[in-house]
């Protein structure tokens, strides 16, 4: 049977979202890919957060861990990616970069370019700038969520559209609410050489019927028992 990779979803594990924890645990729970939240600063410090809180953008790192707009607990600070990145430079482990607004595109490529750690990182999200630059290959694009609500005709019509225009565009792959992905849009990505990722599985005995459809990766919070359940497909496929 086709394994899919597992995605470790912000705050997986019981950790707080957008954190070197989360990601950490992530890791050791067996995901393959860690997902994060990408925000800059004003000083075009790349930080981890997800909402779309206009302090951000308008205060420089050191001002918000100064006057901390966020109210994050104590003991919690805000997250640099940079930190993050460099906790796992050269490990078996990709991140999936959720660039939650466009302005974060360069200083995110920056960074990448000053780490370089391009092997370790996709993008997933506001990516209509990141699609403009030469690191068009490392998007996941993002597909609409109204696919869900389509018949059948007109799933298929756009699942062949949108494949046709992600490899024209030279994406990485696409990256779907799981409840909108079909076998048929499978079929047609892996037909034009995208990868499949679907967000974000809350029932982890749906990770076998995902599975079955030959999705590449799926994100969840409860990674380490999806990862039993992997092992335990492994070992039926295998007897």
């Amino acid at each position: 049977m086709h394994l899919p990779q597992i995605i470790a979803h912000t705050g997986c594990e019981g950790k707080p979202d957008n954190t070197l924890g989360s990601s950490l645990a992530g890791r050791d729970a067996g995901a393959e890919v860690l997902e994060v939240d990408v925000r800059s600063t004003k000083d075009g410090i790349c930080v981890l957060y997800h909402d779309d809180d206009s302090f951000i953008s308008e205060l420089t790192y050191e001002e918000l861990l100064a006057k901390n707009p966020m109210n994050l607990p104590a003991g919690c600070v805000l997250e640099r990616l940079e930190t993050v990145l460099l906790a796992f430079k050269g490990q078996t482990v990709s991140f999936n970069l959720d660039l939650k607004e466009e302005a974060a595109t360069f200083p995110t490529i920056e960074l990448v370019n000053r780490l370089d750690m391009w092997d370790q990182v996709y993008f997933t999200g506001a990516t209509n700038t990141m699609a403009q630059t030469p690191y068009r290959g490392r998007v996941i694009w993002n597909t609409p969520e109204n696919l869900r609500e389509m018949s059948t005709d007109s799933y298929e019509i756009m699942a062949q559209n949108m494949c046709e225009m992600a490899a024209r565009e030279g994406y990485a792959g696409i990256n779907m609410d799981y409840p909108s992905c079909r076998e048929y849009m499978v079929h047609c990505a892996h037909a034009q050489g995208l990868r499949v990722w679907i967000y974000t599985v809350q029932d982890i005995g749906l990770f076998q019927t995902y599975a079955e459809m030959k999705v590449d990766a799926v994100s969840t919070l409860h990674v380490s028992a999806m990862a039993t359940l992997r092992a335990q497909l492994n070992v039926l496929s295998s007897s």
